[in-house]
């Protein structure tokens, strides 16, 4: 009887192990990044449990990128122009071992009253300057891709981040500074 005992723990065992053994490792992820700019030359912000940022989604839902962008837009009450596509950046971790690809659109105001989504505190028009402030106390890269993509609009931009921890706050490095992915893009 002891000998069958642990002869069905060690098979238990075996199937433990090998469950976990075919469980997925960590994938990477894509984040999309939308950055809206008023008439009065002011961006949407918000601010979140990590601080002052543009609106962003994860890309996880079953949508192709206009329902993406159009879905993150309806959660504020508002509608803009088409976004353009203006950057993809990676982002590397010193504290985990996966890596986010970031897309960064820009897209003009259109129509809506402005509301916040059910898990921000705030959500403001700000001027450009302002806004830029905001990111860089957040995470110095988001300050740093949006102005770039703000300032040259007609280049789609790559670039390349660490970010890490520094006295409990997330922060960034440059690993790879920006460089064109496509220039002259022409605005419809």
């Amino acid at each position: 009887m002891r000998n069958l005992v642990l002869s069905l723990i060690t098979c238990f065992l075996a199937i433990i192990n090998h469950v976990q053994a075919q469980e997925a490792p960590p994938s990477n992820q894509t984040i999309i990044r939308l950055t809206i700019v008023n008439d009065n030359n002011e961006i949407l912000m918000r601010k979140t449990q990590y601080g002052w940022m543009t609106p962003a989604v994860y890309f996880t839902e079953r949508q192709n990128i206009h329902e993406v962008l159009d879905s993150l837009t309806a959660v504020y009450g508002i509608k803009t122009s088409v976004p353009d596509l203006r950057g993809l950046f990676t982002y590397k971790y010193e504290f985990k071992s996966t890596a986010d690809m970031r897309q960064l659109y820009v897209a003009n105001y259109e129509s809506g009253t402005l509301k916040p989504s059910t898990n921000e505190e705030e959500v403001y028009w700000m001027p450009i300057k302002d806004a830029l402030i905001k990111l860089e106390s957040t995470v110095p890269s988001l300050k740093q891709i949006t102005e770039q993509t703000i300032d040259h609009p007609n280049i789609l931009w790559g670039a390349s981040y660490i970010l890490y921890r520094k006295n409990g706050n997330l922060s960034s490095k440059i690993e790879e500074g920006f460089y064109p992915l496509m220039k002259n893009i022409k605005k419809q």
